[in-house]
């Protein structure tokens, strides 16, 4: 995963937590083991247009473990860094 605090967007990794300018537009799920998942408004829009949809639990998931490599463009890291589609 790229993000650095819990808080932060798992694809770009901006910052999203209460107090910031990305917080309230940031989508969040909760997976089982109880680890919290983290878009920002912008990539949520970014993965909404890769997906054609709203991204889902499952989807976030794939965000966060191949965000490189889903070429979804983004800002320093996450669904854009490297570029390309991933297989």
């Amino acid at each position: 995963m790229t993000s650095t605090s819990s808080d932060d967007c798992i694809s770009c990794g901006r910052a999203t937590q209460s107090g910031t300018s990305l917080f309230s537009d940031r989508r969040t799920t909760r997976l089982e083991d109880g680890t919290v998942l983290h878009l920002c408004g912008d990539c949520n829009e970014r993965a909404i247009s890769h997906f054609g949809r709203r991204p889902g639990q499952r989807d976030m998931v794939q965000i966060a473990a191949r965000g490189a490599g889903l070429g979804l463009g983004g800002g320093h890291g996450g669904m854009g860094a490297g570029g390309g589609q991933g297989g």
